[in-house]
């Protein structure tokens, strides 16, 4: 019976550690948000400061990954210059 009892209590011991185990979603998201909220603090510190011309902000911006995100909705309407554009180019092509 005592080697019952203690694989039983093995089993026990080995579901309770499972269960205490964090989630691998739950601790990349904790990880993304801690990073996005560094990253937005960043962002306020240097526009605050005032360190970098605009457009050194803008390049910055870009190669930090800090672009926004599209309007939502459906893009612009192209010019009849970027239509004539693509037909040309279209037909250029064999």
């Amino acid at each position: 019976m005592n080697l019952a009892s203690g694989a039983l209590t093995l089993a026990c011991l080995f579901i309770v550690a499972g269960c205490a185990q964090p989630s691998d979603r739950k601790e990349q998201a904790q990880l993304r948000e801690r990073l996005m909220d560094d990253t937005d603090e960043r962002k306020a510190r240097l526009q605050a400061l005032g360190t970098l011309t605009p457009q050194e902000y803008a390049i910055m911006a870009k190669k930090m990954g800090w672009t926004s995100a599209p309007a939502p909705g459906l893009p612009a309407a192209p010019t009849v210059e970027e239509l004539e554009k693509r037909v040309r180019e279209a037909g250029a092509k064999p």
